[in-house]
């Protein structure tokens, strides 16, 4: 239905159209049905892109010996961390990748291995060693607090750097 409006509307040369109340729900239902679907599409997009497993080699050459790690490069995924974990293969790991260069802060919150936390400067020496770091099922879980600053952290089974004599001053290789 078309109505001329207020003076307002004549005013500013528009139209008043009128749309019965079913009509109206019609278009809000379709509207909505499509808004939902889009931010349904976008929520999908950015958890692939967010949670997505990205595997990167760690290479130390003093011990000739490649890690392949998930890299750990979002708020999200430095705070998962290998949480839930029930096992992490021989060899594997997590490389935490920050923006910055400063001493870091982990501890072992629902993580179920022990772990080797390697520190590794912006220049990718190793400037710190954590070794055999427990898990913590509980609440109360211990903070380790690195002593040098580090760009980078590389999470591995416990007993790895002793196992290859990895020593700090070592550089590695991130390919």
């Amino acid at each position: 239905m078309r109505g001329e409006g207020g003076p307002a509307c004549r005013q500013a040369g528009l139209v008043w159209v009128q749309i019965p109340a079913a009509r109206l729900r019609m278009v809000k239902s379709k509207g909505m049905e499509f808004l939902m679907m889009a931010l349904a599409i976008l929520i999908l997009v950015i958890a692939f892109f967010v949670f997505k497993k990205e595997k990167i080699e760690v290479y130390l050459p003093a011990q000739n010996l490649k890690i392949e790690a998930e890299k750990a490069d979002n708020f999200l995924k430095w705070s998962k961390g290998l949480m839930f974990r029930e096992f992490l293969p021989e060899n594997s790991g997590m490389l935490f990748v920050f923006s910055d260069e400063k001493p870091r802060t982990f501890w072992m919150k629902n993580t179920k291995i022990p772990l080797d936390l390697l520190f590794i400067s912006g220049d990718k020496k190793i400037v710190e060693i954590k070794e055999n770091f427990e898990p913590c099922p509980g609440e109360k879980c211990p903070i380790y607090n690195s002593k040098l600053s580090a760009k980078y952290v590389l999470e591995v089974n416990a007993g790895l750097a002793e196992k290859y004599n990895i020593k700090t001053g070592e550089e590695i290789v991130i390919r």
